[in-house]
């Protein structure tokens, strides 16, 4: 598994690390700051340096899971929070899900 994430935002940072540090299967933590576009398009098709910037990616076997969709899939993989993580998938959670990865890259420069 993969995250690509906004490696410049110390409050992005210090979460990336602790779900590292919390999950059960290693997760590859990369920075698109560091990458180029064809690092990124090899990585998966689909990436590009603007959808990075713009959300946070996933990448598991070969899929991408954008914003909220890929911190739903990334919780699945962290100690006591995957027991609960059902709960993301009930109806219109991820319009909520949505809303609130809006808010927080509309503010973390705030949080950090």
């Amino acid at each position: 598994m993969k995250l690509i994430y906004d490696g410049e935002c110390s409050f992005c940072t210090r979460l990336a690390h602790s779900l590292q540090n919390r999950s059960i299967q290693p997760i590859e933590i990369l920075s698109y700051h560091s990458l180029s576009e064809e690092v990124l398009k090899k990585i998966h098709p689909q990436l590009t340096r603007d959808k990075c910037k713009g959300e946070v990616q996933i990448i598991q076997d070969g899929n991408r899971f954008p914003g909220f969709f890929g911190v739903r899939v990334l919780l699945w993989n962290v100690r006591i929070v995957r027991y609960f993580v059902w709960i993301l998938y009930l109806p219109l959670i991820p319009f909520l899900g949505m809303s609130v990865m809006f808010l927080l890259k509309k503010f973390k420069k705030s949080l950090g």
